[in-house]
């Protein structure tokens, strides 16, 4: 769910970006009841090769690729989990946790005059139950002096099968949590970010991101959850040659 982050919003900016490495700190405010902010720092990159490319996480290899539009399969990560010690209401602490899940699709980005078009369409293959995610976001570079602003649209998509490993409730967890028995099923979210991206010289890049999600019904109905969205924000800093 996490997948709009300053870890890529240089790659946002730009059709090809240059390799780089640098690393990346990452806050996911959950909608998970009780839950303390989520902060990962890990090392990030880019590379694009002849085929293949690495852009903050997604491995991809290209089928087609001319000026404007590139079509490609891809893994990457499915960013959300549930750490239960993480919560201070004491029913979620007697939940199960939920990891990170990897995903597998094929992904279309579009770059014209008028915004940056980009959709994919993953399934699950980590072994959490399945299940299908979509996400399709539109963006719009502008230029600010050195700076570069990326304000961005889009709605992503989460199978029955994904949203209720993250947010169902089984009977036994129900039963020893008090926690009503829940089954998630399948929701939409529309989401809203920016990016801004500053080259701190011919070879340092500094970027930022911050996005709200509003969570579906399928999510927002969870006992599991508190509130009807979820916050995410990001700082990096990269080094291209």
């Amino acid at each position: 769910m996490l997948t709009g982050t300053a870890a890529t919003a240089a790659e946002s900016a730009a059709t090809k970006p240059r390799t780089a490495l640098g690393v990346a700190v990452v806050a996911l405010k959950s909608p998970y009841a009780g839950y303390r902010t989520d902060t990962l720092a890990a090392p990030i990159g880019s590379w694009e090769g002849k085929s293949f490319y690495f852009r903050g996480g997604t491995l991809g290899y290209r089928l087609f690729d001319n000026q404007h539009t590139e079509v490609s399969v891809m893994v990457s990560p499915y960013m959300m989990r549930f750490k239960h010690n993480d919560s201070d209401d004491m029913r979620l602490r007697q939940l199960s946790n939920r990891n990170f899940s990897a995903m597998a699709g094929v992904a279309v980005r579009h770059n014209a005059a008028w915004g940056l078009l980009q959709a994919n369409v993953q399934s699950e293959v980590s072994g959490h139950g399945g299940g299908l995610a979509a996400d399709a976001k539109y963006a719009y570079p502008l230029p600010v002096g050195r700076l570069t602003l990326v304000p961005g649209v889009g709605v992503s998509y989460a199978s029955s099968s994904l949203n209720d490993y993250y947010f169902g409730v089984s009977a036994a967890e129900a039963a020893r949590s008090g926690l009503a028995r829940y089954r998630a099923g399948s929701g939409v979210a529309p989401y809203f970010d920016v990016s801004a991206v500053l080259p701190l010289g011919p070879r340092w890049t500094a970027a930022a991101s911050l996005r709200r999600t509003l969570l579906s019904d399928a999510v927002d109905d969870s006992p599991m959850t508190d509130g009807n969205h979820m916050d995410s924000a990001a700082l990096s800093l990269s080094y291209g040659f």
